[in-house]
């Protein structure tokens, strides 16, 4: 299960703001015309008299040409939990996006994706009808184009965002690794650099998970699945008591926000005059993902070298505690007892004049 999530997301993160798009306004009224593609292609009748039978559509002429194309391999590249329909077809007279949303309509707005061939690839549209924390003009954009050979894992990609899985793929992951960066995020992260970093996670005194997810995945999943995911790092960091750092990366590369879970802040004393939370947003470079993960690492690395100091003190002085205990008590026994000799108490001053004021006896 988890080698599919992984196999899915590395495809699916380039058609994550396509996948977030709502049908558009209007689009139950377009009126329904033929997939022709050179005449005999399948209709839109014929889709939806498919689905009746199966979740699942691949024109023949696209098995014909792709033989690992066919229904029953998008089928299981879909999976039995995934709630959408999917439909295969040579190009349509209709634009792609609008025969989507119809096919959507039709469907009770149940989630649809629609693959069309161009010639050299296919195109995915993919509608959710999906009310999502962020407007629909930004989760809008072009579809993206699939390489036939990409086409099942594209699937299986949409599979995975729709079942919401990319946190609990994430979740699974950190426990084995420091640092997991979602596959296919366009990141300027290399494979070397992320094992580099990964290691210097790893080595801290205090461990620390980091993750970077897809944004819009995420947030499908949190807005959409889950219906209010709270903290995505406490959701990723699990009943684990390492403390987890999630960032998340849009489709253009670009870090838009990082987290991290409650349980974590405050790395001992170091920390006291802020949190991990503050630490994460600190270190993060919108433009750069290896800027934002190794400023992390330096901060990090920098509080853990504090509380080794003071836990270095702390440790000298319970060793020689002891010691100085016994120096303390052998020092008093060695001071000489002196004893204290009585000191007659002072007169009081006589004050001048005092005795011609005294009288004398008569006869002196």
């Amino acid at each position: 299960m988890v080698r599919r999530a992984l196999r899915a997301v590395a495809a699916g993160v380039g058609l994550l703001a396509v996948l977030l798009a709502g049908a558009p306004a209007g689009a139950a009224a377009v009126p329904a015309v033929p997939l022709s593609g050179g005449g005999d292609c399948s209709c839109l009748e014929e889709v939806r008299s498919a689905w009746e039978q199966s979740d699942v559509y691949v024109h023949h002429r696209i098995t014909a040409m792709f033989p690992e194309v066919t229904a029953e391999a998008v089928a299981e590249a879909l999976g039995e939990e995934t709630a959408a329909r999917v439909a295969v077809v040579l190009q349509p007279q209709t634009p792609p996006p609008e025969l989507a949303s119809q096919l959507h309509v039709a469907q009770g707005r149940q989630p649809v994706a629609l693959y069309t061939w161009q010639g050299d690839a296919f195109r995915a549209d993919v509608v959710t009808g999906a009310e999502v924390p962020r407007t629909k003009r930004t989760l809008a954009g072009p579809s993206r184009r699939v390489a036939p050979d990409d086409l099942l894992v594209h699937v299986a990609a949409v599979a995975v965002i729709l079942r919401g899985e990319v946190l609990s793929t994430a979740a699974q992951q950190l426990a084995e690794t420091s640092l997991y960066v979602s596959p296919g995020l366009s990141t300027d992260l290399t494979d070397q650099r992320i094992r580099d970093l990964a290691q210097r996670f790893a080595g801290l005194p205090e461990p620390v998970r980091v993750a970077l997810l897809p944004r819009d995945a995420v947030e499908y999943e949190g807005g959409v699945v889950r219906r209010g995911a709270g903290n995505i790092a406490e959701l990723v960091q699990g009943q684990r008591d390492v403390p987890a750092v999630v960032y998340l990366v849009d489709e253009n590369g670009r870090v838009t926000a990082g987290s991290a879970s409650s349980t974590a802040v405050g790395l001992r004393s170091q920390l006291d005059q802020g949190s991990l939370s503050q630490i994460v947003t600190g270190a993060r470079d919108s433009d750069s993902a290896t800027a934002t993960l190794t400023a992390l690492a330096a901060r990090l690395e920098d509080a853990s070298e504090g509380n080794s100091a003071v836990e270095r003190l702390i440790d000298v002085l319970l060793y020689a505690l002891p010691f100085l205990i016994v120096l303390g008590v052998g020092a008093l026994l060695m001071i000489p007892v002196r004893q204290e000799k009585e000191i007659p108490w002072p007169a009081p001053p006589v004050e001048d004049g005092a005795d011609a004021a005294q009288p004398h006896p008569r006869g002196e």
